[in-house]
């Protein structure tokens, strides 16, 4: 008798998410994409909006805490 080796693929089997029942493999969540972009907010701290000081005469930006710079447009 001849022993034959079969090659076995090991996948992670799927559970399904906690929230909405989808299938997914598992992480230590146990939440797919969708419902975790829904609770957490990855942003939260980063602030959303700046003022930026412009002079007309000079065409300068104020770059704090106390120099102007002269910048073109789209420039970083």
């Amino acid at each position: 008798m001849e022993y034959m080796a079969e090659s076995i693929e090991h996948s992670p089997g799927h559970i399904l998410c906690c929230e909405c029942g989808v299938p997914i493999s598992p992480n230590p969540a146990n939440i797919c994409v969708a419902c975790l972009r829904s609770k957490v907010d990855i942003s939260q701290g980063v602030p959303k909006q700046v003022s930026i000081s412009f002079c007309k005469q000079c065409q300068r930006y104020f770059q704090p805490p106390a120099s102007w710079v002269q910048c073109a447009l789209e420039s970083r």
